[in-house]
């Protein structure tokens, strides 16, 4: 991996942002891996209570806050009927992104591709299950995917330029 010595201006700025990434989406899968868990330990159905103590107070000071009401709505975004594809969804996804992180942060050259590979298959899988599904949620951890594969895939450019 090109050191940040050897990287200039645009590269070394597209780096900081693809390391950025790579941290926030570590964070997202140690986020989706105890989603998963309360789903499976039935913490779930408290999500819309959790949200309304969350965002209430802004809410009552401001009923049309933009990021209040989406709070509200992604905690209800969950059908009750599809929990148990969540919580396996979650789990997955969680474990997936986690070890595409650290094997990306630790600059195997594999991992890029193999990221790449299991962020389209994420996100073609996503596409069929929201078509069923429905919901806030599939849309929006599959428009982060594609933003991923795109930092992925200049910093394995930029890589293999180096």
């Amino acid at each position: 991996m090109l050191t940040e010595v050897e990287r200039t201006g645009a590269d070394r700025v597209g780096h900081v942002i693809f390391v950025i990434t790579l941290l926030g989406k570590g964070v997202l899968g140690a986020v989706q891996i105890a989603a998963g868990i309360a789903i499976v330990l039935g913490l779930a159905r408290h999500l819309p209570e959790v949200a309304q103590w969350l965002v209430g107070a802004e809410l009552a000071a401001d009923p049309n806050d933009w990021l209040a009401r989406h709070v509200i709505a992604l905690a209800h975004g969950f059908p009750p009927g599809e929990m148990t594809f969540y919580a396996i969804y979650f789990l997955m996804h969680g474990a997936l992104h986690l070890s595409v992180v650290v094997a990306l942060l630790a600059g195997v050259i594999w991992a890029y591709p193999a990221a790449i590979a299991t962020l389209v298959g994420f996100i073609l899988y996503q596409g069929a299950e929201w078509v069923h599904v429905g919901g806030i949620v599939l849309p929006v951890l599959t428009l982060i995917d594609v933003v991923v594969i795109y930092l992925t895939l200049r910093e394995w450019r930029a890589r293999q330029a180096g």
